[in-house]
């Protein structure tokens, strides 16, 4: 009874979280002027937060305890973090070394063999828009932040422009295709931190079979195919820190060029991506804290010198008056955010939260898992493998914050990529405890201890794999450059809809004599479709903001006077929250309605 009694306790720990959910309540901001979700319902966006992290830890910590108190003879309560607590067994690493190479060569075999003519569609406007007409402001201002009010952030909201170079252009195809390519750069660097995983456990004797099957899971969680995917294309940034950051984590030996490295992502994560910069640091802290506790004062000596190293070389490079808006964008991403974008966390086990209470429950099992594996006798696993699944699991909850921020099935998804990846694992190496000692297993396994059998399973079951997708056809890789220019040279009118195509003609010529484009809409797309940069830093409707951008917005509008205005259109989400109305009243008090195109309202100045 002892045995299960932490699991009872640690299902009870989740009904008193679900009835206590309700009880986490902050009080609201009523100096907010942001409207949004949150705002309509009076929500403190902190409720979201404490809320999630008390359901997940509540019901680890009940059952960390019960472990404790009740099986405390069947756990080893000490981690000695400098300890390796095994000899690698070399040849099956060799093993795993050549499936990890047999397996990048098939998924570029597979990048290659797309039907790149499936990825065109009509542009989403709204989402697309924001890595589109970023690009053509920096081309045309020639300026960092100060031209330019991002989404994302610098790199990441003109990643476009760095596929442009390999395709001589910039276009709506060639945007795809650079998402392709980003998921494609995922899919390698998933390969190799499950081989990283697979390498440091000791329990498997047989790593390459258990490492080739563990590794196609986890790769579905990068699709080539979805518009939503687990790891998703932004999420590269943090898959080449985190190979960094474990290897100074579990490596015996000092390496200075790593630490330094790990510390350079600092800088270069928020120069990519804001918020996945944000969580890049929030780890790098507590690595640094980890690393205090292993007394691992030299490599907590790299990262510092490359976090220094990192923002020096910036503050070097980039103007002062760059810096302090820089600065400026970042607060207001941070603090903007979620009351801008936020939805409330639906309280799990309630109508319509099927999936977010799954979310949930994953990662309080993944902890459970986690717990497990450090302290169970039974479990002699290496330190190294402790650690890279302590972080896996660290950074599951850092991502998740997005999710519990923005809840809808989009950015549950997005959010889903590292707590499924633990929970895989796990589903691998309890499998393998329990079937290990059969017999019939251990003649498949001895099979497959011969490597010619291995590598042709191997071969066989990518082949299958890659056959069974409708996307992929081989012929495609013998006219590799036809089915690339499928997608990358094709006009953009492709993937405009009549409709569109006739408004950006007819506003063309209206506004000819216009230099610059403003939109006070939510098509984030105009900027690029006219070949024009805005009229000021917002080709992102959203960020202009009563009480943070409205008076910077309307300062450069009066600067520039642009003759025409795309005051609505067909979407008008964040326009519609009023967020702005000084700059909407500017607006109405100095430009008239000239003409309503279809679905756009086009405003002119008196």
């Amino acid at each position: 009874m002892k045995k299960y009694l932490p699991y009872i306790l640690a299902f009870l720990g989740i009904i008193i979280s679900t009835f206590a959910w309700d009880l986490i309540k902050f009080p609201y901001d009523n100096e907010n002027l942001i409207n949004g979700n949150y705002s309509s319902n009076k929500i403190n966006p902190l409720n979201d937060t404490v809320r999630g992290l008390f359901f997940i830890f509540f019901p680890i910590a009940i059952y960390i305890i019960a472990q404790i108190n009740f099986n405390k003879s069947n756990l080893l309560l000490s981690f000695n973090a400098n300890n390796e607590n095994y000899i690698r067994q070399s040849s099956n690493n060799i093993e795993v070394n050549i499936i990890s190479l047999i397996i990048f060569i098939f998924i570029i075999f597979e990048f290659f063999s797309l039907n790149y003519e499936n990825f065109i569609s009509k542009i989403d406007v709204h989402h697309e828009g924001t890595l589109l007409s970023a690009p053509v402001n920096y081309y045309f201002k020639n300026k960092f932040w100060l031209g330019t009010h991002y989404d994302y952030g610098f790199i990441g909201n003109n990643i476009g422009i760095l596929f442009s170079y390999i395709f001589g252009e910039y276009s709506i195809g060639i945007n795809r295709f650079s998402k392709i390519g980003l998921i494609l750069l995922n899919k390698f660097l998933i390969i190799l931190l499950c081989r990283k995983i697979v390498t440091n456990i000791s329990e498997f004797r047989n790593k390459g079979l258990i490492f080739f099957i563990f590794c196609l899971s986890c790769l579905s969680l990068a699709s080539f195919y979805e518009d939503v995917t687990p790891f998703h294309q932004r999420i590269f940034v943090f898959l080449i820190f985190f190979l960094f950051l474990i290897e100074v984590l579990t490596s015996v030996k000092k390496n200075i060029f790593i630490g330094i490295l790990t510390g350079l992502f600092s800088s270069i994560s928020i120069l990519f991506y804001i918020d996945i910069g944000t969580y890049i640091n929030a780890l790098i802290l507590l690595a640094i804290i980890f690393l205090l506790y292993q007394k691992n004062f030299k490599n907590i000596y790299y990262i510092f010198l490359g976090i220094i190293l990192s923002w020096l070389i910036f503050y070097l490079i980039i103007p002062n008056e760059e810096i302090i808006e820089f600065i400026y964008q970042y607060r207001f991403i941070i603090n903007v955010s979620d009351y801008l974008l936020g939805i409330e966390f639906p309280k799990p086990f309630s109508d319509g939260a099927t999936r977010h209470t799954k979310a949930l429950l994953m990662i309080i099992l993944s902890g459970i898992f986690l717990f497990n594996y450090f302290f169970n006798k039974k479990f002699n696993e290496t330190n190294s493998s402790k650690i890279i699944l302590l972080f896996i699991f660290i950074s599951s909850i850092i991502f998740f914050k997005s999710g519990l921020m923005r809840s809808d099935g989009p950015h549950i998804k997005y959010t889903s990529g590292f707590y499924t990846f633990i929970i895989f694992f796990f589903i691998y190496y309890y499998l393998y405890k329990l079937i290990k000692n059969n017999r019939i297993y251990i003649k498949i396994e001895n099979l497959f201890f011969q490597k010619k059998y291995l590598f042709s399973l191997v071969v066989i079951v990518l082949c299958a794999g890659i056959f069974l997708k409708n996307s992929v056809n081989i012929k495609n890789i013998f006219n590799l450059e036809k089915n690339f220019y499928a997608l990358t040279k094709v006009s953009d009118d492709v993937f405009l809809s009549l409709e569109y195509k006739e408004f950006i003609e007819y506003f063309k010529k209206i506004s000819i004599n216009d230099d610059c484009v403003q939109l006070f809409t939510d098509d984030n797309a105009l900027p690029y479709l006219l070949n024009k940069p805005t009229c000021t830093q917002f080709y992102v409707n959203s960020h202009i903001i009563n009480g943070w951008t409205e008076k910077k917005f309307i300062n450069q509008l009066q600067k520039n006077k642009p003759e025409y205005i795309v005051y609505t259109s067909e979407i008008n989400w964040f326009k519609e929250r009023n967020n702005a109305p000084n700059a909407e009243k500017y607006i109405l008090n100095n430009y008239y309605l000239f003409n309503k195109f279809k679905y756009w309202q086009i405003y002119k100045r008196n």
